[in-house]
């Protein structure tokens, strides 16, 4: 017995964009040419998927777009969308020519990180609001749409830097914020990832990357560091080595001292006797 197909269209303008959102069950639509079009009277269209998945064939290129997963098409060739188990996605159509349509250019765009989720919930909102939306305010809002699109697909080209920056700059923000928080005991990695909002798996993931070491690891290690500073310096000798531990978030000097050894390969007291030079040996009279 043949399924029941049932599907639906809500269409309007933002300005020259064209825009539509699909919500169908399974189905495949396609477009075929007789005659070459010109690619200047060729619109492209973006396919944002927001549920299901599809399968994008054009010419030898095969896509699978999944939730949040935006494709660029070229309509001056022939195409066809593919969708199983049924699917929702917006469609876009934008006039003019577009070098990046070349068969050895990536069109694909990520909708979960960077400008590709600012353009996601740049459609979504336009589609939301739409009712709300008087034709100049319409307009500016594809003008936007188009706008953000097009960087995008420039930014594409910088991604793997920005994103080795991104790390960096996200790496640095955690290494500070441990910094400034050593000295307390209940400097936890489950506090960490609530301050940074993320889970405590890919903090654990990003200091293993990064450092080569855990999150919990990395705090004990500085811990230790600002520790041998003190006990080194002259300004701190009037200090005892339980103190100094306890000032930097230990709770227990035993615990102070055997990672001290095991780190440093003797006792908190030799070294500090040693970094204050009272172990040099008396000259031959």
């Amino acid at each position: 017995m043949t399924a029941i197909f049932r599907g639906r269209l809500e269409y309007g303008d933002l300005g020259p964009l064209r825009f539509c959102r699909m919500t169908a069950s399974a189905h495949r639509y396609s477009r075929h040419l007789s005659n070459a079009v010109s690619a200047l009277d060729t619109p492209r269209m973006l396919i944002l998927q927001t549920a299901g998945v599809s399968h994008v064939e054009q010419g030898l290129q095969h896509s699978v777009l999944a939730p949040d997963d935006m494709l660029l098409v070229d309509c001056g060739k022939p195409f066809s969308v593919t969708s199983m188990q049924g699917c929702e996605h917006f469609i876009l159509l934008l006039e003019g020519k577009d070098d990046r349509l070349a068969d050895n250019v990536d069109v694909h765009l990520n909708g979960r990180t960077g400008l590709g989720r600012i353009l996601s919930h740049l459609i979504n909102d336009a589609y939301g609001q739409y009712p709300l939306l008087n034709r100049h305010s319409a307009r500016l809002i594809g003008d936007s749409i188009v706008g953000v699109l097009d960087n995008a697909f420039k930014n594409k080209d910088e991604e793997k830097q920005l994103t080795h920056d991104f790390r960096l700059f996200k790496q640095n923000r955690l290494k500070a914020y441990i910094e400034r928080h050593l000295a307390d005991r209940d400097l936890t990695v489950e506090r960490i990832a609530s301050v940074e909002q993320c889970s405590v798996r890919s903090l654990h993931r990003t200091f293993q990357v990064e450092q080569g070491c855990t999150v919990s690891e990395y705090i004990w290690q500085r811990r230790l560091s600002r520790c041998a500073e003190e006990l080194r310096s002259n300004e701190h000798a009037h200090r005892s080595l339980t103190d100094i531990a306890y000032a930097w978030g230990y709770g227990s000097s035993s615990h102070f001292s055997r990672q001290f050894k095991s780190t440093f390969g003797m006792s908190p007291r030799l070294f500090r006797e040693m970094a204050r030079g009272r172990d040099k040996p008396s000259s031959a009279a």
